[in-house]
């Protein structure tokens, strides 16, 4: 701190470090940023990935991994064929914060993981390939796309799908919901998302506030 570099030089006094030092920061809370996709929003998304183009089979496989795996955007990019496992129907990577994880497909999501990897071809190198671009949208290069083009991808499959304003981030916060929704344990999706801090991952929920009226208003407090 600016206190603690001051003491250290010897301008500042070392009894107005300590009363800096025995100050409290101030506390607060604020209603968590972005937004869940509604499961009609998020099937209208996949919808709209569905073209009939390599391309769209991509974007179909990339954002169904994120709404059912909670995977950020940076991590996508940098996923590979190795880190996928077809016995287990599960990814095995590195993720933020130098953290290893493994995260389970769901069921429903297979066949397009499968659809994907049926026009992708299954050899060693990225999972999400950038696509030539020009008339030949059948060709992959077999290098990262930047996290910034999922953004772009998103908003042009978003407006496509009639569903508004959507962040990569947002698909994120949809699993988290998902999950509690299904009544999820919290440290389990704190283990699948990867956080540090379970307070973290509690940021995450943003399940309806009828629903906590519902649960709030028939809690059985006594006999």
């Amino acid at each position: 701190t600016v206190a603690k570099e001051a003491w250290t030089l010897d301008q500042l006094p070392q009894s107005s470090y300590l009363k800096i030092q025995a100050l409290k920061g101030v506390k607060y809370e604020r209603l968590p940023k972005g937004r869940s996709l509604t499961v009609k929003e998020a099937a209208g998304l996949l919808k709209a990935c569905d073209d009939g183009t390599n391309q769209g089979k991509r974007d179909m496989a990339l954002f169904a991994l994120m709404l059912g795996c909670g995977l950020r955007r940076a991590e996508c990019v940098r996923l590979e064929m190795k880190n996928w496992d077809c016995i287990s129907r599960s990814f095995c990577f590195i993720g933020k914060g130098n953290k290893e994880r493994r995260v389970f497909l769901p069921k429903k999501l297979n066949r397009i993981i499968d659809e994907w990897l049926g026009v992708r071809g299954l050899e060693d190198g990225i999972f999400f390939p950038r696509i030539c671009p020009g008339a030949d949208h059948s060709k992959f290069i077999f290098r990262e796309m930047q996290p910034s083009s999922i953004y772009m991808i998103l908003q042009k499959r978003a407006e496509l799908a009639l569903i508004g304003k959507v962040r990569p981030h947002d698909l994120r916060r949809t699993f988290a919901t998902r999950m509690l929704e299904q009544g999820c344990d919290l440290f389990i999706l704190q283990r699948a998302m990867g956080h540090t801090s379970v307070a973290t991952t509690a940021r995450y929920d943003f399940r309806a506030e009828s629903s906590r009226e519902k649960v709030c208003k028939n809690l059985e407090v006594f006999g």
